[in-house]
């Protein structure tokens, strides 16, 4: 016997249509990824009954059961609005010819407890097919910085795993994106209408706090539950200024109360669909900074500084949402 290579792994995920039940046709997202994991979290039961005897543990009985996957990515422009939207929820309202504009936010939709759209995953890892449904996505943090490729950590709940020695349906044809990664140096972000060109790197994490229901008769969750969605992150920054905002007392501070819109845009210039580079934009009309700090560990001074997009009515569909997406890249199809 030898052992398997796991650079053969690969990871793939489509939308359901019956939430916990993998689709046999439809368009697979297929991901490039980093690291990929599937892991069973099942509860076992402790038996501490009193048997005659010093004994902590008698026995140990599986209870509940659902599965998490992770993994990281670089960002490509094709391929991440698929996890984008499994967080927001929101329909992909798509526009253009050639150079299309997705544009996606967040569900807000009563009849359906504005859960966002589950999918079905498949990790290969070069040995085994792990194929999950029922998959709602919990997390994801961007992060990018001047000097490094910018990047996706995310996090899926699923149901108990179906593992396999061949690929199964909808998994079985492989067509990895040929985009190029986004190299985060032509990142814009824009604070108040303001090109802040002084900034390192930075992170953007979308939460939705997402856990399993159980309910009797199965093993299983009765629904992978999204719950309300957060969004923050932070900011590194060159102090190039004695009245530097954030720390300085200037607007945007955070020091005080002061909600300023802020765009974050991530443009691969690489790729191009007419004369329109692919990007990808996080918009958050209503941005609170908070917990600054001056740094003196380099040879200039820096500061790092958090933020947290609060809700409006601007970025969302109805009612109120901290966020909205847009995607500007060459599939035509909606996510």
């Amino acid at each position: 016997m030898a052992a398997f290579l796991s650079a053969n792994g690969y990871f793939g995920l489509i939308n359901e249509v019956t939430r916990g039940t993998t689709p046999g046709t439809g368009t697979v997202q297929w991901i490039p990824v980093i690291e990929p994991t599937i892991t069973p979290n099942l509860t076992w039961l402790n038996d501490h009954s009193l048997r005659g005897s010093p004994v902590e543990n008698y026995d140990q009985v599986p209870a509940t059961r659902s599965d998490d996957t992770e993994f990281k990515s670089y960002l490509y422009a094709d391929t991440i609005p698929a996890v984008i939207r499994a967080l927001l929820g929101g329909t992909d309202t798509v526009t253009g010819v050639t150079s299309y504009t997705h544009a996606i936010k967040l569900l807000n939709s009563a009849s359906t407890g504005s859960q966002p759209v589950s999918q079905s995953l498949c990790v290969f890892d070069g040995a085994n097919y792990f194929q999950s449904a029922g998959g709602q996505a919990d997390s994801a943090t961007i992060t990018f910085g001047a000097s490094a490729a910018a990047e996706l950590t995310a996090k899926y709940i699923g149901n108990p795993y179906t593992n396999y020695t061949t690929a199964q349906a909808p998994f079985t044809t492989l067509s990895v994106s040929t985009e190029s990664l986004i190299p985060a140096w032509d990142t814009a972000v824009t604070i108040a209408s303001t090109p802040y060109t002084w900034i390192e790197d930075g992170e953007i994490t979308i939460a939705r706090k997402t856990a399993p229901i159980f309910t009797l008769g199965a093993q299983g969750p009765f629904q992978n539950f999204a719950g309300p969605v957060e969004v923050s992150g932070k900011f590194t920054a060159v102090i190039n200024s004695n009245a530097d905002a954030w720390t300085a007392g200037a607007t945007p501070s955070a020091l005080s109360r002061g909600q300023e819109a802020m765009t974050i845009v991530l443009t691969n210039p690489n790729n191009q669909h007419g004369a329109v580079n692919d990007s990808l934009t996080f918009t958050m009309s209503n941005a609170q900074f908070e917990h600054s700090k001056r740094m003196l560990s380099k040879s200039y001074t820096s500061v790092e500084v958090r933020f947290v997009a609060v809700a409006d009515t601007t970025d969302a569909s109805s009612g109120y949402s901290p966020l909205a997406f847009t995607a500007i890249n060459g599939v035509s199809a909606a996510y």
